[in-house]
């Protein structure tokens, strides 16, 4: 069996190499097609061959002179496992492509790995952005090639005894306590090669189809701003759940949401009338109000103070030396310190007429949750709100001649 790995030749490569069939086949392929590369190898040492196989890969890069990064990461339990050791291992790789100056990171997934995939996200009954295992990603900052990604497993392994490659057996491969395992044996391992075939057709129309509602809805909504109930509405089933999937994952890209989650968001959109806050992380909700559904911090807590007065800008407000009378107040010596800080639920601020309470203001001119949670109010240093932003400043520093503006 001839193979190319098609790699450009004045690139640096790390090459991702646990002991195993596939990824010896791809470390082989790569010497005797002459690319540069560094190897790097997790030895986790859970299990009993994990020395033998960090052996196999150590003895193959001395005889070939590779370099050869190892690391010895120690499982602290506090969390899944399989999640802990794939950010510790890609944490690893990119230190190494950063330390070697690498252009990409290779790894050995092939067709049965994605067809694995595909099948356990179809078991589940669980939407993915790309449905299998993609030939090219990026991922911690790397860009990741998987030049094996089209052949088989039992292609590898046939290549690896016809070339005498030495490789290691994960002897956890044979358990059945892994779902992926389960479905190797039962369901994939049992097919027919035009049963492959005719599922790799179906992966690759349902690609398809999910590009082409992704480029629709994208072309369509602008998930930087609120996006309007009305014209979600509008939309079928499908389109529905994706533009959710979709404006979650922009606001929380690297958490995964049940499809009960997201049908029960669905209901609460069709069905609620006031509106609603959901909470999606630790500091991140998902807001309905006022006929439009957005992202945004659980909260975004600011305190500034200042002794003297001062022209700034930053994230949350303007100070300047003009701007509109709504804009102006008119600070005295015996204000100072100010406090600049975002609005509390029991804020009010006294105007000509009377006290106006801030949360009134929000009310009746409709200002979004994610606004009000970081709207600017000005203290002094009695605690007195004497500047609100829109609402102007108190009864006792407006003057004809002010000299600070909150313009922004």
């Amino acid at each position: 069996m001839s193979i190319s790995l098609n790699l450009e030749k004045e690139k640096k490569y790390l090459v991702a190499v646990s002991g195993g069939s596939d990824s010896m086949m791809l470390l082989s392929l790569c010497v005797k097609q002459g690319y540069d590369i560094v190897v790097a190898h997790v030895n986790y040492k859970l299990r009993k061959s994990a020395d033998r196989d960090e052996k196999i890969v150590s003895d193959f890069c001395k005889k070939h002179q590779l370099s050869l990064y190892s690391d010895y990461p120690v499982y602290d339990k506090k969390e899944n496992f399989q999640v802990w050791a794939r950010e510790t291992r890609y944490n690893f790789f990119k230190e190494i492509y950063n330390l070697e100056k690498c252009d990409s990171l290779l790894l050995a997934h092939h067709l049965d790995d994605s067809l694995e995939n595909y099948l356990m996200s179809k078991e589940r009954n669980s939407e993915s952005w790309y449905y299998g295992i993609k030939a090219e990603t990026f991922h911690h900052g790397m860009k990741i090639l998987r030049p094996l990604i089209k052949l088989r497993k039992k292609e590898i392994e046939q290549y690896c005894l016809d070339n005498k490659i030495e490789y290691g057996f994960d002897e956890t491969n044979l358990s059945y306590q892994y779902t992926r395992n389960r479905i190797r044996y039962e369901q994939l391992e049992k097919m027919t090669d035009e049963e492959i075939l005719e599922l790799q057709k179906e992966i690759e129309k349902k690609n398809y189809r999910q590009d082409m509602n992704l480029n629709y809805i994208k072309k369509k909504y602008n998930f930087n701003n609120e996006l309007k109930v009305r014209d979600y509405l509008k939309e079928n089933d499908e389109i529905k759940t994706l533009i959710l999937r979709y404006l979650l994952k922009q606001s929380c890209p690297d958490k995964s949401f049940s499809s009960d989650f997201i049908d029960d968001l669905e209901d609460k959109i069709k069905t609620s009338e006031k509106g609603f806050k959901i909470k999606i992380d630790d500091n991140k909700l998902i807001v309905s109000e006022y006929g439009l559904l957005y992202c945004c911090k659980k909260k975004d807590d600011f305190k500034y103070l200042l002794d003297k007065i001062e022209y700034l800008e930053n994230d949350y407000f303007t100070l300047a030396d003009k701007g509109e009378t709504i804009q102006q107040m008119t600070i005295e010596e015996n204000d100072f310190p100010l406090t600049i800080r975002n609005y509390k639920n029991q804020d009010k601020i006294k105007l000509r007429f009377g006290h106006k309470k801030v949360n009134r203001f929000f009310i009746d001119r409709k200002i979004l949750y994610k606004d009000r949670i970081k709207w600017p109010v000005v203290e002094n240093k009695d605690g007195q709100i004497i500047f609100v932003k829109d609402i102007g400043c108190d009864v006792n520093h407006y003057s004809i001649k002010p000299n600070l503006f909150m313009v922004k």
